[in-house]
């Protein structure tokens, strides 16, 4: 049976989450799941009278066609009347060759997010759907994820203080794609959507064939819907658990071990990956097998200090700490010469209020400018703001340990 496309009887309840917010902006890329995002949004907001919409599309400089696609998602939100605003990635010059669609997905997300905090919206809507859903279950699957992983993509999610909404994530997409046919609209076929080197398309191709034994888009879904819950449950003991025995130095972290090795396995194993992550903000937790590595060795009376996802472990008597290792060059310098805010090591947000003269330089701490509060290896992970010529501490600077985003789910 043929995929019937969205009535307008069924856009208030699809869209029900959104109905208090006053400007949403709209992810579109030209695809047929965002481009029926749009047309089902905008048919909402004008029965409704609100919100306003505003669209966004990115431009990631990946294909030659790309600019053309973006000028099309344009000419189509001008044809609803809606403003558009295209964004444009333009990662230094040549596009990144490693883990190129992981490295896509985290510049989108930045640019829509400062977008949408410059243009005051109350929300960024996203087109993923139940099929993204069920192919993200498979692919942690793959990776050996645990419970949190299992659960897929959430409906809402924070980024930067910004909030992304999927409001179709339980529809499938042949709806969508019936939905712009009927409505007369063209959408454009990205050829990376089929390239077999890509995970995500592989795992794509797999599921008619799982579909033959039940494991099928529904199923998956469900699944994921139900490890959600589960996670959910698990959250609030991590969060007890966190209360009771981490302590945050701003930057550095202290675990009271006593406290932690109390805790069920999968409580405590949670807890380290979102301190390693809370230590050096990265998009995705960290695997999950070095963790439990480290974790039987501490809970078996055998502690060891280990480093796992550019973390350092640290066991010292009856408390963890946790910081950042320098890598093989060390940390950075950073010269500053104007007013602003600017990122050190990828970890701490340096705010300049006043225009500093002569320059200002941010780096590790050295010498008595460590902290005596913390072990020696940690307070010389920490920046210092000081005056490059004399080694004095800079005035007007702020240093800000960075919340770690999440483009995970």
């Amino acid at each position: 049976m043929a995929a019937r496309p969205f009535d307008d009887d069924e856009l208030p309840l699809l869209f029900s989450d959104l109905a208090s917010l006053h400007a949403i902006g709209v992810a579109v890329s030209g695809g047929p799941d965002s481009t029926a995002l749009l047309l089902l949004l905008h048919r909402w907001a004008s029965l409704s009278g609100r919100p306003r919409l505003h669209v966004l599309t990115v431009d990631h400089g990946l294909r030659p066609a790309s600019a053309g696609e973006c000028a099309a998602v344009a000419d189509l939100a001008a044809s609803l009347d809606l403003p558009c605003t295209i964004l444009r990635w333009t990662h230094d010059g040549a596009p990144p060759v490693s883990d190129l669609q992981a490295r896509a997905r985290e510049a989108r997300y930045a640019l829509l997010s400062e977008a949408a905090r410059q243009m005051g919206l109350d929300a960024v809507a996203l087109a993923h759907t139940a099929d993204d859903q069920a192919e993200t279950v498979l692919m942690r699957l793959a990776r050996g994820s645990g419970v949190w992983g299992l659960a897929g993509m959430a409906r809402e999610r924070s980024f930067n203080g910004v909030r992304f909404v999927r409001p179709l994530l339980g529809e499938r997409k042949a709806r969508l794609v019936a939905t712009c046919r009927a409505a007369g609209v063209a959408f454009a076929e990205d050829p990376l959507n089929d390239a077999d080197r890509f995970l995500r398309v592989r795992t794509r191709k797999l599921i008619p064939v799982l579909a033959d034994i039940g494991l099928d888009v529904e199923r998956l879904t469900e699944t994921a819907a139900r490890l959600a819950r589960a996670a959910a449950a698990l959250d609030t003991m991590v969060e007890t658990v966190r209360r009771l025995s981490l302590t945050d130095h701003g930057g550095v972290l202290a675990i009271d071990l006593d406290r932690l090795e109390a805790a069920p396995d999968e409580i405590a194993l949670r807890l380290l990956s979102d301190a390693i992550r809370t230590v050096r903000p990265k998009a995705y937790s960290p695997r999950l097998a070095p963790i439990e590595a480290f974790w039987r060795g501490l809970s078996g009376g055998q502690p060891r200090r280990a480093t796992i996802a550019g973390v350092t472990l640290d066991p010292r008597g009856r408390r963890l700490w946790l910081y950042a290792e320098a890598g093989r060059t060390g940390f950075p310098e950073m010269m500053i010469d104007r007013c602003g805010t600017f990122v050190w090591d990828g970890r701490f947000a340096v705010e300049v209020t006043t225009s500093p003269k002569s320059g200002i330089m941010v780096r590790s701490a050295a010498g008595d400018e460590r902290r005596p509060d913390l072990p020696k290896a940690a307070a010389s992970t920490l920046p210092v703001a000081c005056h490059p010529e004399t080694g004095e501490p800079a005035e007007g600077v702020n240093l800000r340990a960075l919340d770690a985003p999440n483009w995970e789910s």
